[in-house]
């Protein structure tokens, strides 16, 4: 019985998202503090809630000892738009290499954010957030010894985001 509950109530769950809510996938791209460069795919429904996977690398310098992996959770809050710009307010989490000179991490953050989200037009969405990085160290390799140091465990987060919109269920624009 209480099986043939839970079924029942997953259904209609999912009847009501497939009638309500408008799911779409988007590719995205940004510079951050953390990330540095990112890339990485989201998915949408209802227009404020979106579930994001992002890599980031550093291109420049060492790629090979710089990389992250975030799952990222943003909330869009359409009540308080200004001049076409929507609040937002999210978390994201994930694994991350980072190397210096004298040291190499391996490091699992979060990151708290408030942000700014402006439709530029209807496929591109420009995205500005600012957070705390929260950062927990797994491992570290010494490289040199010419410094002693630590990572820190709490750093300023930033990213400005291009959103590309790939699909939409719905044709409301």
């Amino acid at each position: 019985m209480i099986r043939k509950t839970l079924s029942f109530i997953i259904i209609l769950i999912i009847v009501h998202y497939s009638i309500n809510a408008q799911f779409s996938f988007k590719a995205q791209t940004g510079i951050s503090y953390i990330e540095h460069l990112s890339t990485g795919v989201s998915f949408s429904f209802s227009d404020k809630h979106t579930i994001s996977l992002l890599y980031g690398s550093n291109l420049f310098i060492n790629p090979q000892d710089f990389s992250s992996l975030m799952l990222q959770y943003d909330f869009l809050i359409n009540k308080f738009q200004f001049a076409g710009i929507n609040p937002r307010i999210g978390i994201k989490g994930g694994y991350s290499i980072y190397t210096n000179n004298y040291y190499k991490w391996t490091l699992s953050s979060f990151v708290p954010f408030v942000g700014l989200k402006y439709r530029l037009n209807k496929t591109i969405d420009i995205a500005l957030d600012f957070g705390t990085a929260v950062s927990i160290e797994h491992s570290v390799e010494r490289i040199s010894y010419g410094e002693i140091g630590m990572y820190r465990e709490y750093l300023p987060e930033y990213k400005l985001g291009l959103i590309f919109n790939l699909l939409k269920n719905s044709e409301k624009e």
